[in-house]
């Protein structure tokens, strides 16, 4: 799948800046969400203009290394607004906005309006809260990370991809 012009620009973007803020590079993996934990950290307290650029930026190379980590995801976004931005997989009923997960790491808080939270079907609902059980309780300075975040989106999507039939199914 092709990835949009907003979404490829505002990942070069992200690259760009936190290498310019920590001379570390970002390379699309699971192996450099740290990088972008910390770079999100150095923000201290940030405001409000400087969030607005920043999670734009930091959601679309979440959102770039997911898709490309799980190899089915597909963009859906609109040029006017990227609070309506959606990640869908094509395997399985999970969607989000990686922008709304960026903007709940930045100010370290939920941001329900943004479409952070994973939605999928009515029917597989159960199946993401049994798959994130083995999480147990998070501390919230864990939950708001990218890292943390990648770490629950991938058991929610295997959760979903292994057991297409059921809790009790058999692939």
């Amino acid at each position: 799948m092709d990835t949009p012009d907003a979404v490829r620009d505002l990942t070069v973007a992200c690259v760009t800046s936190v290498k310019n803020a920590t001379g570390l590079v970002l390379d699309l993996t699971q192996d450099t969400l740290p990088i972008l934990d910390h770079y999100a950290e150095l923000l201290d307290s940030p405001r409000e203009e400087i969030v607005s650029l920043l999670a734009p930026m930091s959601g679309a190379y979440f959102g770039e290394l997911l898709r490309r980590q799980f190899e089915d995801g597909r963009w859906f976004t609109d040029a006017d607004d990227n609070s309506g931005w959606r990640l869908n997989f094509e395997q399985c009923s999970l969607s989000f906005n990686p922008i709304g997960i960026a903007l709940e790491v930045l100010l370290g808080r939920d941001t329900p309006d943004w479409g952070g939270q994973l939605q999928t079907a009515p029917e597989d609902q159960l199946r993401i809260k049994k798959a994130l059980e083995v999480y147990g309780d998070v501390r919230d300075r864990d939950y708001y990370t990218f890292t943390v975040r990648f770490e629950a989106i991938e058991q929610a999507y295997l959760g979903l991809l292994n057991n297409p039939g059921g809790l009790g199914s058999k692939p």
